[in-house]
């Protein structure tokens, strides 16, 4: 979704403005987007300021490697810019995800997680997904 956010927006500005602003541009909205998923999807917790303020600070590593990687591709290989980005960002999604985890989860207690449904009256809750222990392995 994030990349989909991002290229929206390069593609679309990058017509306009020179293509490495058009990426800066394109990653700053992608961020928020990315921000609000992760923090409710992936890592079911809350967002918190702290964590937003943190977040794109974790995320530079990742705005500075995708860059230097577009700038080489379109400006050393030759490579088409849209298809630049888009490599450019596969590349770097590993380190981004890691980087992302650790600013929203970073430094809260457990009890910060969203809260799950709760069950619907007549019906049993549904029993916690198993999980893998030392016993397992």
């Amino acid at each position: 979704m994030n990349t989909a956010v991002y290229l929206g927006i390069y593609a679309s500005l990058n017509r306009w403005i020179p293509y490495l602003t058009a990426h800066v541009i394109g990653y700053a909205v992608s961020i928020v987007c990315s921000f609000l998923l992760n923090s409710y999807v992936t890592c079911r917790t809350r967002p918190t300021w702290h964590g937003f303020v943190r977040y794109p600070l974790s995320s530079l590593v990742n705005l500075v490697a995708s860059g230097a990687l577009l700038y080489g591709a379109v400006s050393g290989l030759g490579m088409d810019k849209n298809l630049a980005a888009l490599a450019a960002g596969v590349l770097v999604t590993p380190v981004s995800f890691l980087l992302a985890r650790w600013a929203i989860t970073s430094g809260r207690a457990r009890t910060d997680a969203v809260p799950q449904a709760e069950p619907v009256p007549g019906r049993p809750a549904a029993a916690p997904l198993p999980t893998r222990s030392s016993q397992d392995r």
